[in-house]
């Protein structure tokens, strides 16, 4: 096969399979019907079937309960047109093991004439957990593991969109700053995981806190939970070596706001004037 592709030579029929069956990825290929009709070495190691146990099914045989409907639509769409097509899918083993491949099919014609599907499919499954880690990091505080600026902000927006009411709490700590001075950051960086904890015991299961940055915390709360403020304020004076205190500013949408910057305004403004009352 080598010598004859070294002298420019067409590889005949027999040598094309032959090399599509040594590819390191998955290949399909199915009748303009979109029934199977071969599938090469790679694709059988990966999937656990056989050329005889797939041929004339259509790629629904490699579908199960958790492959997005979404995506076997918009891969409907694009072969009726005869187009081709490329998505990360969720299929599954012929075990029952669901693995996510990047799919991408391709039409043949032949003098106009739709022929074939040609499909190649690549282990995704590594790829796309790297990937969901990223997405969710990008969303927590790595100090402290509470969600960050951009979770709360998703999380603000999208509550408000979908017309819940919700109290919003603010909370920035007094003399933070000191203790980093006096303490070390080191220490400065324990109080803060020390008071998300304290933070997170109080509101628990009846919503979800934030660390916005720096000394600056925020909760998402149902509109009638239970007065939290002083709850708060107790948690932090608890903290050993020494109490925390706070400046917390409180919001509500939507009788006091109805979108996100407006009801951060508020909120934010009633703990300013709280941390400035606290120092005069």
């Amino acid at each position: 096969m080598t010598t004859v592709l070294e002298h420019g030579q067409m590889p005949s029929e027999e040598q094309v399979w032959r090399l599509l069956d040594v590819m390191d990825v998955g290949l399909l290929i199915t009748d303009a019907a979109r029934r199977i009709i071969y599938v090469n070495a790679t694709f059988t190691r990966e999937s656990g079937y056989t050329l005889d146990e797939v041929r004339g099914h259509t790629c629904a045989v490699l579908q199960g309960p958790e492959t997005d409907p979404a995506d076997i639509e918009a891969m409907r769409q694009a072969l009726d047109q005869g187009l081709g097509f490329s998505r990360v899918v969720l299929n599954y083993r012929k075990d029952g093991h669901p693995i996510r491949y990047r799919v991408r099919v391709q039409p043949l014609y032949e003098a106009g004439v739709l022929r074939y599907f040609v499909g190649v499919q690549e282990d995704y499954t590594e790829t796309y957990a790297a990937l969901e880690r990223l997405g969710r990091w990008a969303h927590v505080d790595s100090l402290t593991g509470l969600g960050n600026r951009r979770a709360f902000d998703q999380a603000l927006n999208q509550a408000l969109v979908d017309g819940k009411a919700l109290q919003l709490v603010l909370l920035d700590l007094n003399d933070f700053k000191q203790v980093n001075d006096e303490r070390g950051h080191q220490a400065g960086d324990q109080l803060l995981v020390e008071v998300a904890q304290a933070l997170s015991g109080v509101v628990g299961g009846e919503g979800s806190v934030y660390r916005l940055g720096g000394d600056e915390f925020a909760a998402l709360l149902p509109p009638d939970a239970a007065p939290v403020v002083e709850r708060l304020r107790g948690a932090l004076a608890a903290l050993e070596p020494a109490a925390v205190c706070a400046a917390v500013g409180v919001a509500w949408a939507p009788d006091e706001a109805r979108t996100a910057p407006a009801l951060f305004r508020l909120a934010d403004s009633r703990m300013y004037q709280q941390k400035v009352g606290t120092r005069s």
